[in-house]
């Protein structure tokens, strides 16, 4: 291989290439063909195999077999950030670092500016055209014709010969009876006209769901629908419409669950008591992601030469794919290189073993249910990286430890919880949200600009949108905003931590639901923490836990974290944590109950031992 030339050739960014990159070699002179020797025959099968590969020396005059021009592959395209319309105004803006090396990230030419830029979605249809306000949807003239076409259904109740001619009979006397409806002079019940792809919709879903439900005596019931239809009077058919109608609207507005909060039996200074009794032991935290000493200057400084040394190339955390990074642009504007991910964005799904089958399910992939191992069912922009390592972490922002505070409210806890995106830095922190606990009152909801230059939000799990992040105001103490399409942004994660760290204290405890993931993202230390990860633990152990969703859910009956690609809600989860935590309070009491303990004066007194009945109380002892 070393003596072969490179296929990619000047295109190639394997960092240690084994082709060769040394200059080309001088072609043949004249003609050649394959298995011509000295001769040059007009037809190429005469001589040798055609099934033989041709090198190609570099040579503009150089041909293939069949005198077509050679493709070359194609680079893949750099990506250059995000691009954002301003309102009202059509020139798209773009991010640049937060850091030192925003003055220069956009000392490019014009030309590659231009590339950078990319079409924008169009905005989705709002509230108020949905709700019949604004312009009028598209006409029913102009919407295409269906056809009376049987559906596809797992198990085939009839041929679809059969399946068809019942469909159309079924339409012609809904055809029938919806046509005896505009010779009603009742409006009300003229409103009940549907359109002919109405029609063609009701009996296909009819028919649908006939063959569904009853598919062994799917032609019976199919039959005996025809037939009612077919005596039904305008009167009968006026209240089925109505009935359908109600149905639908009952399922398009379902009334949404009211969260009901834990009741503790306690009061809420008595349920900040017993968090001591779970705040969890710093010793051994170490091996699984918690950060408990802050790294020194020297681990900072070898972790800066070995990123220095591999020039800024990382592996994506979605494809595993290698790209390099640019944290201050390339010459062209780019931030990485390697073009479009291809990837899984859900998590590896094992499906139970039944009993009937002898060999273990395939694991499959919760956003496509793909076999694992498949090609990915989403494309991102860039590709993109996580970093873990403390000190790596370190050399981006360094870690602080809680410092006293004599501002920090006693007897109180506090439940936070982070979002973070992806830049040039690995995996930054861009929403910040705290709460009171066990209130759960909003202390801080702030919006956090990164270090590096974003590459992707993570909109499906941070939530953050684009149009909500570039268009936030400037944190103001003064007019905090709490709704969260319209939150504040900090100028810079250490900005974020000063307003976390405002409300702590070194024995303050701070609760949330993964916290060495949070408390990472903010470079924090903080030596009393309650983590919900600890408190119920999966059965396999660390590293592996139980998520979130699955603990509210089985725990609260909470559905939380249902926004699907609009993402999660750190509000939710932060308040959600918080009310796991106090459900733990409550089976810890309720566990202490049992055992003789009383609550009196705000402490916490054991049960009198047996040989002093009626003695004075036990002096108040701390859970």
């Amino acid at each position: 291989f070393p003596n072969v030339p490179c296929p990619e050739r000047d295109t190639c960014r394997l960092p240690h290439c084994i082709f060769s990159h040394d200059a080309p070699r001088t072609p043949p002179t004249g003609p050649r063909r394959w298995g011509a020797v000295g001769t040059s025959s007009n037809t190429p099968y005469e001589h040798g195999d055609l099934k033989r590969r041709r090198l190609d020396y570099g040579s503009k005059a150089s041909v293939s077999v069949d005198d077509s021009p050679k493709q070359t592959k194609a680079e893949p395209v750099p990506y250059f950030g995000f691009v954002i319309p301003k309102p009202g105004n059509s020139t798209p803006r773009r991010t640049v670092n937060a850091g030192a090396t925003r003055d220069n990230a956009l000392s490019t030419s014009k030309t590659s500016l231009q590339s950078a830029r990319r079409s924008i979605s169009p905005p989705p249809i709002s509230t108020s055209r949905k709700m019949g306000h604004g312009p009028p949807p598209r006409s029913s003239k102009d919407e295409p014709k269906e056809s009376l076409m049987p559906r596809d259904v797992p198990k085939k109740p009839a041929e679809f010969t059969v399946r068809r001619q019942l469909i159309i009979l079924l339409h012609q006397y809904l055809v029938k009876l919806n046509s005896e409806v505009l010779k009603v002079s009742d409006a009300d019940h003229k409103a009940l006209h549907l359109t002919e792809n109405e029609l063609i919709r009701l009996a296909l879903e009819t028919e649908e769901k006939i063959a569904l439900d009853k598919p062994l005596v799917y032609s019976n019931i199919m039959k005996m629908r025809i037939m009612a239809y077919k005596k039904m009077s305008v009167v009968d058919w006026v209240k089925e419409r109505h009935a359908l109608r109600e149905s639908k609207n009952k399922k398009e507005e379902p009334t949404k669950k009211k969260f009901e909060p834990v009741v503790t039996g306690l009061s809420p200074h008595e349920e900040v008591m017993m968090l001591d009794r779970m705040v969890a032991r710093q010793h051994g935290l170490d091996a699984y992601g918690y950060v408990t000493k802050a790294p020194t200057e020297e681990e900072i400084g070898t972790a800066q030469a070995g990123i220095d040394a591999s020039h800024n190339w990382e592996v994506c955390d979605r494809c595993a794919s290698r790209f390099q990074v640019y944290p201050d642009r390339r010459e062209d504007g780019a931030l990485t290189t390697g073009g479009k991910c291809i990837h899984h964005w859900g998590r590896k799904v094992f499906p139970r073993k039944q009993k009937t089958d002898p060999l273990r399910p395939q694991p499959l992939y919760s956003c496509c249910n793909e076999l694992v191992g498949s090609p990915g069912c989403t494309v991102g922009d860039t590709h993109v990286f996580k970093i873990s390592e403390p000190k790596r972490l370190a050399a981006v922002m360094q870690f602080e430890g809680t410092k006293f505070n004599e501002h920090a409210k006693p007897n109180t806890a506090v439940c936070f919880d982070c979002e973070m995106g992806y830049t040039c830095y690995g995996l930054e922190l861009i929403r910040l949200t705290a709460t009171s606990w066990p209130s759960g009152e909003p202390l801080v909801d702030v919006l956090v600009r990164p270090i590096g230059a974003i590459l992707d939000l993570n909109t499906r799990f941070s939530g953050v949108h684009p149009a909500h992040f570039f268009d936030a105001p400037e944190y103001d103490p003064v007019k905090v905003s709490k709704d969260p399409k319209t939150l504040h942004i900090v100028p810079h994660p250490a900005a974020a931590r000063d307003l976390l760290c405002s409300y702590l204290s070194l024995n303050t405890p701070l609760l949330g639901h993964a916290l060495e993931n949070d408390l990472n993202a903010v470079r924090l230390i903080h030596p009393t923490i309650v983590d919900t990860v600890l408190l119920y633990p999966h059965p396999a152990g660390l590293p592996i836990r139980n998520g979130l969703r699955a603990l509210t859910k089985h725990y609260l009956d909470w559905d939380i974290q249902q926004g699907g690609a609009a993402g999660h809600d750190s509000l939710e989860d932060a308040r959600a944590t918080g009310e796991l935590v106090r459900f733990k309070v409550m089976r810890e009491w309720k566990k202490l109950l049992e055992e003789g303990w009383t609550v009196r004066d705000g402490a916490f007194y054991p049960p009198l031992p047996p040989e002093a009945p009626g003695g004075p109380p036990g002096v108040a002892s701390e859970p």
